[in-house]
């Protein structure tokens, strides 16, 4: 089977395709043919060295969209043929993987491939920021950064698919627009306006009662200004600074909490039920992924580059053929 490898950690160009044998499954696993798989910043991480790999060669990516070609012996949840998505299985770039039957969840049949795998950690870190931690309410007032991104404006419609009053940040107008297409109730261009004030203005004063913050070691005084006494700010990441300092006094004062979220180490079962809540919405059309763009295994070194640059909106994605 042909497969994404990369044998030292290192720039874009460690990025290699080649023949590898097709993954072997044990009673209790399946095997999906990969049509398609997402890349994400967390991705990148591991192939420079920010972060550490088991072992060479790695076959990198978590996400994917594909179908079922053979179970296990023990399998009673899925059969061949099934179209499925997930996040946080190892080395989906390549043509097959073997998987256990509870790590993924049905493919809605108007989704593509592509469109499974770039819903996949996107939504699935949304869900969990949203309301596994920040216990997200109809009644809340929310801020969502990023409203363009692939987390953003997956959040942006999860929130307001409870009725949440939703408020997002884009960098102009074009990324303002698609985050007022996924449902954002108000977006701040914070380019042109003082995010702070005009979140003051939007909320009569009352400030925000959930932050969810993809960079928090830019925002974090920022944040402490807008969110409501008692409020809740959730982290999804912090990029440009992996410690940022805490103005504790602040956050202290206003008694809010400051939550992390990272996908990988999320108890299985809330996993499980997030995945099956976003299979849910998705067969009810009630969802949308954004797809940046896709790029075929050949160009994986290209599709690392578009990531770390921040090159498109949405989910970036690359395909065996």
């Amino acid at each position: 089977m042909k497969a994404v490898v990369y044998n030292e950690q290192g720039s874009p160009d460690v990025l290699k395709v080649v023949e590898l044998d097709k993954p072997t499954i044990q009673d209790h696993q399946i095997l999906i043919e990969v049509g398609a798989s997402g890349i994400n910043p967390v991705d990148t991480y591991f192939r420079s060295g920010i972060r550490p790999v088991e072992s060479f060669p790695q076959i990198p990516h978590f996400d994917l969209g594909g179908t079922i070609v053979e179970i296990g012996s023990s399998v009673t949840k899925w059969k061949v043929g099934d179209r499925v998505w997930a996040s946080g299985i190892k080395g989906t770039a390549a043509q097959f993987v073997a998987a256990n039957e509870d790590q993924v969840f049905p493919l809605a049949d108007h989704l593509s491939d592509v469109e499974g795998a770039a819903l996949a950690m996107a939504f699935m870190t949304a869900h969990l920021a949203l309301f596994h931690r920040a216990k997200l309410e109809k009644s809340d007032n929310v801020l969502i950064y990023g409203g363009a991104g692939a987390v953003g404006h997956a959040a942006i419609q999860l929130a307001r698919s409870i009725g949440a009053y939703t408020i997002a940040t884009a960098g102009n107008a074009e990324k303002a627009a698609l985050a007022k297409a996924a449902g954002a109730d108000e977006v701040i261009i914070y380019k042109e306006e003082n995010v702070a004030a005009k979140v003051k203005e939007l909320t009569k004063g009352a400030g925000v009662d959930v932050i969810l913050d993809v960079s928090l070691s830019d925002n974090i005084e920022q944040d402490l200004q807008m969110i409501t006494n008692g409020g809740r700010i959730i982290a999804v990441g912090s990029p440009k600074n992996n410690t940022p300092e805490l103005p504790w006094r602040l956050l202290n004062f206003k008694n809010v909490s400051l939550l992390g979220i990272l996908l990988f180490t999320v108890p299985k079962q809330h996993q499980i039920e997030a995945g099956n809540e976003i299979s849910r919405l998705f067969s009810e059309k009630k969802l949308t992924a954004l797809v940046g763009k896709t790029f075929p295994f050949a160009e994986a070194a290209k599709a690392h580059e578009a990531v770390e640059a921040s090159q498109y909106n949405g989910s970036i994605v690359i395909t065996p053929l």
